[in-house]
């Protein structure tokens, strides 16, 4: 196997969208072949059929066959207890116009730290929306690993029946890997707290696997 075509971020990114896995971890031998492959997973399937997905997907996606044995699977009951540990809460938003040009600030904070991500740009309404998402991943993209990146795709405001609804589609890509996370928030007075609130739920539940310790 050659190092240069195959990066362990490239094989993590693309085994984190399997269904049940949190977090995948991939170790090379001398030979660049590999030689470890770690994964935490949720109960609600079972270890060999993950396992039996991890090597279609690497067979299929690099032609590559290796011992199942050298998979390791854990389990985690307490998933409520690893996002508890890894939230991410809304600390400040802050929003400044002036003239034609919106400036927006999110700070989000987890345990004691304190992120904070700015975004700006010309000031209407759909730009509004996604600058608010865009601060939030700014600021979120100082928590997560270096290897993993957001994007914002589209944020709009919808009804459903009596509710108005804050949607955001968010782009993430991990190496090669490219998904498209969505989120929701129901609006309780405050746009924009639902869009970051919509946009933090879209990323969700790759934080579970992407929160730095």
């Amino acid at each position: 196997m050659e190092s240069n075509k195959i990066l362990s971020s490239d094989v993590e990114g693309i085994l984190n969208s399997i269904p049940g896995v949190l977090s995948t971890k991939v170790v090379f031998n001398d030979s660049e072949d590999i030689e470890e492959l770690h994964v935490i997973s949720t109960t609600g399937r079972n270890p060999k059929q993950i396992s039996r997905d991890i090597q279609s997907i690497i067979f299929a996606k690099y032609g590559l066959n290796f011992d199942h044995k050298k998979i390791s699977i854990a389990q985690i009951d307490a998933l409520e207890k690893i996002k508890a540990e890894k939230r991410i809460e809304i600390e400040e938003i802050f929003y400044t116009v002036n003239g034609n040009e919106l400036k927006v600030g999110v700070k989000l904070k987890r345990n004691d730290t304190v992120y904070t991500g700015i975004d700006e740009s010309l000031n209407t309404t759909n730009n509004s929306y996604r600058v608010i998402a865009n601060a939030t991943l700014k600021a979120l993209q100082q928590v997560v690993s270096e290897y993993c990146f957001f994007s914002t795709e589209d944020v709009e405001i919808i009804s459903i029946g009596k509710k108005e609804v804050a949607v955001a589609a968010i782009c993430f890509v991990s190496g090669s890997h490219e998904e498209m996370l969505v989120g929701t928030a129901t609006v309780k007075g405050d746009l924009r707290t639902a869009v970051v609130k919509a946009t933090l739920d879209a990323v969700n539940r790759r934080l579970i696997s992407l929160v730095c310790d």
